[in-house]
């Protein structure tokens, strides 16, 4: 993956680079399918934030 891959260049190691880049891509698939919902009337960015919050949350052990 070239998320994976950029970050691997920028020092981040492995296995963090590929967690990272594969829950930041789910992290963007929750929240483009929460943004194309007809009733969804916030920006993308404001949902990816909340997504990444979510996030943020079950990793901590908060949710």
């Amino acid at each position: 993956m070239a998320l994976a891959e950029t970050l691997r260049s920028h020092g981040v190691t492995e296995p963090a680079a590929s967690l990272a880049a594969e829950a930041g891509v789910a992290a963007f698939k929750v929240g483009f399918v929460h943004w194309l919902a007809a009733d969804e009337q916030r920006e993308l960015s404001a949902l990816m934030r909340a997504t990444l919050d979510e996030l943020k949350a079950v990793t901590a052990g908060g949710a």
